[in-house]
């Protein structure tokens, strides 16, 4: 009936402010934030090493020991929903920031090994 009208079945995009987003600290506290509801030791080595990180590649190596720990704790939907969140706000900062470039971070979603 309204399938004419522009704006019915297209999605929202998530759209940042970019004052916060060119902030490295920002995206700490998206990890934090992603990790917030859990307690237990490795979160506290996760925190730790995230008080290192300098470079947005530094928390992208943190990305699969935070997917482990979120997926011990509650499962593998919400560790992938969680890292995705991460994974488009870490793209949006380096292809915004005028002090990293794109290629820093791999192309493609890290995958597990076991």
């Amino acid at each position: 009936m309204f399938s004419w009208l522009p704006w019915i079945g297209k999605s929202k995009r998530v759209q940042y402010h970019d004052t916060q987003v060119l902030e490295l600290d920002f995206l700490v506290d998206e990890f934090h934030a992603a990790m917030a509801d859990i307690q237990d030791p490795i979160r506290v080595r996760i925190h730790a090493a995230l008080l290192s990180c300098q470079s947005p590649k530094d928390l992208w190596f943190l990305r699969s020991k935070l997917f482990g720990l979120i997926s011990k704790h509650h499962c593998e939907s919400v560790a992938n929903t969680r890292i995705a969140r991460l994974d488009q706000k870490l793209r949006f900062f380096v292809n915004h920031h005028p002090d990293y470039s794109a290629d820093e971070l791999p192309s493609k979603p890290m995958m597990l090994m076991h």
